[in-house]
C-alpha cells in the first residue's frame, strides 16, 4: 500500500537528507537568535554581549562568545550523533 511505501522506502532515503538540512538550519538559527537578541532583545547572550560592548568589558565579551561557541558545538554535536545513528540510503 501506499503507506508501506512511504514507511519503508520513502522516508528511510530522505531522511539523512532530513538531519542534513536540520543540522545547517539549527546552526543558522542560533546564529540569528544571537544577532536578534542583539538588536531588540531585553535579555538573551546577544544582549548581554551588546551591553558589554557598550561597557567595553572584554572580557565578559570573550566569555559570553565562548559560552555562544560552546553551546553551538553543542548542539552541532546533538545532531550529528542524531546524524551516525540514522542508517544513510
Amino acid at each position: 500500500g501506499r503507506w508501506r511505501v512511504i514507511r519503508s522506502i520513502l522516508l528511510p532515503s530522505a531522511l539523512p537528507q532530513m538531519i542534513t538540512g536540520l543540522r545547517l538550519s539549527l546552526s543558522t538559527s542560533w546564529l540569528v537568535i544571537i544577532a536578534a537578541e542583539m538588536l531588540v532583545g531585553g535579555r538573551g547572550m546577544g544582549y548581554f554581549v551588546w551591553n558589554m560592548w557598550n561597557k567595553l568589558d572584554i572580557p565578559a565579551i570573550c566569555v559570553a562568545i565562548l559560552i555562544i561557541g560552546l553551546v553551538g558545538l553543542a548542539l552541532d554535536r546533538a545532531v550529528s550523533a542524531l546524524h551516525k545513528v540514522v542508517p544513510h540510503a
